[in-house]
């Protein structure tokens, strides 16, 4: 890219910059959020209590992330209507029984011979125990026992406690922070493609000037004639419109033929005003774009199409049907 000694033009360069800036904004709210996340469910995973301890410690509390080690494949006891990817087992952890409501896949995962050596750590949530589970539970392990060692619905707490551990119901990881992450990624990749868009035409656009016309234009710049409009992004020099009100586009006044201001209405309010030049191919270029209506902003309107259509005096001046039919007649020509 050529190198810009202006300091009104670097200024305004400078400016396209500002998606480079807010990309990097998103991009570290990103890494907060991932960061969130990861440090969220880390915690979680941390506060995991074992399942004898909620029985015997913290009276059977409901709604508690709780684990097993299982040392004994699970001994299916019981199914909810309907349900056909879950079911209530009896399993062991080496030391005492419990009830545990486990999904057909970690039933599969634990349906292993070995594991009184190698036992497996199951995750889940407790849920009281229904009464009727609680009848079928005693039931089966009371098959083949002498009636002296069979238990009763007294003795069922002291056995299974009164809680199970609920599988099916566990959230191993809080997506929320990861999702917002993502999206203030995309958003973030977004401003990104913004800015190298810009860069890309910015460099294109001085890349048709020379250095001798990239001097002039800088001089004519700081030439006491030249009316600089910071707050909307546009000079205007004795030939030249620059304007970086979307991107760079450096206009001589001998290519336009038209220059209007339009107005954006929603509900018969209007939301956003601009000024758009039509060149001899019949391209616009929107050179000013501001949301703001009031009748202040009214003069510099008209001081800025006025100081235009000054610089040729072949520049229709004016969105109407009139102007509208005449270059309409002037593109057809050309």
């Amino acid at each position: 890219m050529k190198k810009i000694t202006n300091n009104t033009l670097k200024k305004e360069l400078k400016q396209e910059n500002n998606p480079l800036y807010i990309f990097i904004i998103f991009i570290a709210l990103a890494a907060l959020f991932l960061a969130l996340g990861i440090f969220q469910n880390q915690k979680s995973q941390e506060n995991y209590i074992y399942l004898n301890e909620i029985i015997e410690n913290k009276n059977n509390e409901e709604n508690l992330n709780a684990y097993l080690t299982i040392a004994n494949k699970p001994y299916s006891i019981a199914k909810y209507e309907g349900e056909d990817t879950s079911a209530f087992y009896i399993v062991f952890d080496g030391r005492y029984f419990y009830i545990a409501y486990l999904s057909d896949d970690l039933y599969e995962k634990l349906n292993v011979e070995g594991l009184e050596e190698n036992p497996i750590t199951i995750y889940g949530s407790t849920t009281s125990t229904p009464n009727e589970v609680k009848e079928i539970a005693i039931e089966v392990y009371n098959e083949d026992l002498e009636e002296s060692s069979q238990i009763t619905m007294d003795d069922f707490e002291s056995y299974f406690g009164e809680v199970y551990l609920n599988n099916t119901s566990l959230k191993t990881t809080n997506y929320v922070f990861y999702i917002i992450s993502a999206l203030l990624l995309i958003i973030s990749l977004y401003f990104l493609t913004l800015f190298i868009i810009k860069k890309i035409k910015i460099k294109k656009v001085l890349n048709k000037l020379d250095e001798k016309k990239l001097k002039t234009l800088e001089k004519e710049i700081d030439a006491d004639d030249a009316s600089h409009y910071p707050k909307h992004h546009l000079i205007l020099t004795k030939n030249y419109i620059i304007s970086t009100n979307h991107h760079l586009e450096i206009l001589n006044y001998k290519d336009l033929i038209w220059v209007y201001e339009k107005k954006n209405k929603e509900y018969g309010i209007t939301i956003s005003r601009k000024i758009v030049v039509m060149d001899k191919l019949g391209k616009s270029h929107n050179i000013l774009t501001t949301d703001e209506t009031f009748t202040k902003k009214e003069n510099i309107f008209k001081e800025i199409i006025s100081k235009i259509s000054n610089k040729n005096d072949k520049i229709l001046v004016g969105l109407n049907k009139k102007n509208e039919e005449v270059i309409d007649e002037i593109l057809k020509n050309s």
